[in-house]
């Protein structure tokens, strides 16, 4: 029979896994939101590396789907940067 402090070692194990599952699939999703705006930034517009690695910096998700939704009209791409830099 395991001890309290074993328990509670488990417990705190687990706890730290789940954790770490959600910091990972919300990385993953930042990762896949900023990919599919650099793609469709180089298809219509020309992308720097500088502009990449600005797109690479915003970590917030409203901000990239904003972003990715202001693509379907945008003249320019200072227009998606506005949003995503303010």
């Amino acid at each position: 029979m395991p001890s309290l402090a074993e328990k509670l070692i488990k417990q705190g194990e687990e706890s730290g896994k789940i954790e770490g599952e959600k910091r990972g699939e919300i990385k993953g999703i930042i990762k896949g939101k900023q990919d599919l705006l650099i793609k469709q930034l180089r298809r219509k517009f020309d992308l720097s590396s500088s502009d990449e690695k600005t797109i690479r910096s915003v970590t917030d998700e409203s901000k990239l789907d904003a972003a990715a939704e202001a693509m379907l009209d945008a003249k320019s791409k200072d227009e998606i940067f506005k949003i995503l830099v303010c």
